[in-house]
């Protein structure tokens, strides 16, 4: 017989009934044990152990001997669709992948569509270990919108760059894997790293401190051996990856989020007074989407141009924003961006023509 929500509900009445309306703490204990070993079991196909279970609920701060989370697991496969792979040990346990999950709370059609969102437009970013956790938790949001007007939405949206999309470099899964762990354990890493145009490898004692993706390639953020001094590692650069024991160090004063919102100023030089004219065309959107909270613009008519103001950053993400529109836009101060696009422009107009 196959327990459900109401069969679950039951139990704990006839318990509280038998017990004359107070469930024993022993009882208590272990109902809420199983309860949270039933939600730590994924669906196949995949699979988790007796051992593993047992850190699941250590973490929960469920303390008890792998022989009691084994002997949970049998008493439990009697009652629900949970299966053991005995085709090799440690046994595998899983869920048959057509287990209904009646006993947990349903999802709401918001918490559904979000997490399949999540699944879509996150795959990169989260370690394996932990999407095929969630696995059973899309699986369910997948069934809770089937049937609904809701259940296309997440295919039904999109998130398009603004800029030209590369395909991504490849990344060996095991160095993926390593680095998520090292980061989510804040422990050392020990890894091969070949630099950008470089032919040979170094071997590296890395200080894992996040995770930055720049267009199609994700960088690590780190410090390196003894020093203080902030590096960025591309991933598909390294090899050999070797998780240690030791603890990660990080530099006083560090903060990841702080660090990562100057980090998308790409080769800044400070804010500039950004004054620049651009055909009424080119600068359209820039009245629906403004460079700044203290943009202007203004037309001028006579040159048949607008006069775009804004308070901007000056770095390399500006000048290929700039760059982008041709003979758009004309710079006009500050004068040594101005200038410095002049000699970009001679040099471009020479690779097309010559001398």
């Amino acid at each position: 017989m196959r327990h459900t929500a109401s069969h679950i509900d039951a139990s704990w009445r006839a318990s509280r009934a038998a017990g004359g309306g107070v469930v024993s703490t022993a009882t208590n204990d272990t109902i809420w044990r199983q309860w949270t070993l039933l939600r730590l079991i994924p669906r196949a196909p995949w699979r988790t152990t007796a051992s593993d279970l047992r850190g699941s609920l250590s973490r929960q701060g469920i303390e008890v001997t792998r022989r009691t989370v084994e002997r949970d697991l049998q008493t439990l496969s009697v009652r629900f669709p949970l299966v053991a792979d005995e085709s090799s040990k440690p046994f595998g346990w899983y869920w048959a992948r057509d287990a209904n999950f009646e006993f947990t709370p349903k999802l709401s059609v918001s918490q559904g569509i979000a997490l399949l969102l999540a699944q879509l437009h996150l795959r990169t970013l989260m370690p394996d270990s932990l999407m095929h956790e969630l696995a059973p938790i899309f699986d369910m949001a997948n069934q809770e919108l089937a049937a609904g007007a809701w259940n296309e939405w997440h295919r039904r949206t999109a998130v398009i760059p603004s800029a030209l999309a590369l395909l991504p470099p490849a990344i060996d899964r095991c160095v993926l894997r390593d680095v998520h762990e090292a980061l989510a354990t804040r422990r050392q890493l020990i890894a091969g790293y070949r630099s950008k145009g470089a032919s040979d490898v170094r071997d590296l004692t890395i200080h894992p401190l996040g995770l930055l993706v720049r267009g199609s390639v994700q960088y690590l953020v780190c410090t390196l051996f003894d020093y203080a001094d902030i590096r960025q590692l591309a991933l598909h650069r390294l090899s050999d990856t070797r998780p240690t024991h030791d603890t990660a160090r990080v530099p006083v004063g560090f903060v990841f989020s702080t660090y990562a919102r100057v980090a998308a100023k790409y080769e800044s030089q400070g804010e500039i007074r950004l004054v620049a004219h651009f055909t009424p065309e080119a600068a359209e959107h820039l009245r629906e989407t403004p460079l700044s909270a203290d943009q202007t613009i203004t037309d001028l008519p006579a040159i048949r141009r607008v006069a775009v103001t804004a308070t901007v950053e000056s770095d390399q993400t500006l000048r290929w924003w700039l760059k982008a529109f041709g003979s758009g836009v004309e710079v006009r101060e500050p004068v040594a961006l101005r200038d410095e696009l002049l000699e970009e422009a001679r040099k471009t107009v020479f690779n097309y023509v010559g001398a």
